[in-house]
C-alpha cells in the first residue's frame, strides 16, 4: 500500500511541497464537512420532494370532487328541499375529511387548505340548518339560513380563483 501511495506522490504533478496543510484542527474541518453534507443531502431532499405543481393538483382534485358531487345533488334537486340541503351538507362534511387528508408542505397551500376547511365547515353548518328548519316549516329561520348558506357558498369562486391564480404561477420546487 505504501509503495502505491509513494507512486502516486511521484508520478503526482501535484508534489508534497504544494500541499497546503489545514490551518483548523481536524475535529472543525470535520464538522464543517459533515455540516456541508448535511446542507447537500437537505438540498438533494427538497429538491426530491413533491413540488408545488403536484400538490396543487392532489388539492385541488378533492376540492373539484366535492363540487362534483353538490353539483349533482343540486340537478337531482331542482326544487330546493330538506334532503337537498342535507345531502350538500354531508358531501361538504365529507369534502372536509377529504381535504383535511391532503398533506401539503407548501405554506401558502396549507393557508389556502385552513380558508377552504373553514369556508367547508360553514357552508355544511348553514345547510344543515336550513334542511333542519325546512323540516320544521319554520320557513322565515330557513331564508335566514339559506341567506348565510349563500355567504359561505359565494366565499367559494373568489377562494378557487385565488388557489388556481397561486397554483399556475412559476412553479417553485
Amino acid at each position: 500500500m505504501s509503495e502505491l501511495i509513494s507512486k502516486l506522490l511521484v508520478s503526482s504533478p501535484t508534489s508534497l511541497a504544494t500541499l497546503k496543510v489545514p490551518s483548523q484542527p481536524v475535529a472543525r474541518r470535520d464538522r464543517r464537512w459533515v455540516w456541508g453534507m448535511g446542507l447537500a443531502i437537505a438540498t438533494l431532499l427538497t429538491s426530491c420532494s413533491e413540488g408545488k405543481l403536484t400538490q396543487c393538483n392532489r388539492l385541488s382534485q378533492e376540492v373539484n370532487s366535492t363540487v362534483a358531487d353538490v353539483q349533482s345533488i343540486v340537478r337531482a334537486n331542482s326544487q330546493p328541499n330538506d334532503k337537498a340541503f342535507l345531502a350538500v351538507a354531508e358531501r361538504f362534511e365529507q369534502g372536509k375529511t377529504a381535504v383535511t387528508a391532503v398533506n401539503l408542505s407548501d405554506p401558502q397551500l396549507n393557508a389556502y387548505k385552513d380558508r377552504l376547511l373553514t369556508m367547508y365547515d360553514q357552508i355544511a353548518t348553514t345547510a344543515r340548518q336550513v334542511s333542519v328548519e325546512l323540516q320544521q316549516e319554520n320557513f322565515e329561520a330557513a331564508r335566514a339560513a339559506h341567506q348565510d348558506f349563500l355567504a359561505a357558498a359565494n366565499q367559494e369562486s373568489p377562494l378557487v380563483d385565488e388557489v388556481n391564480t397561486y397554483c399556475q404561477a412559476q412553479a417553485s420546487p
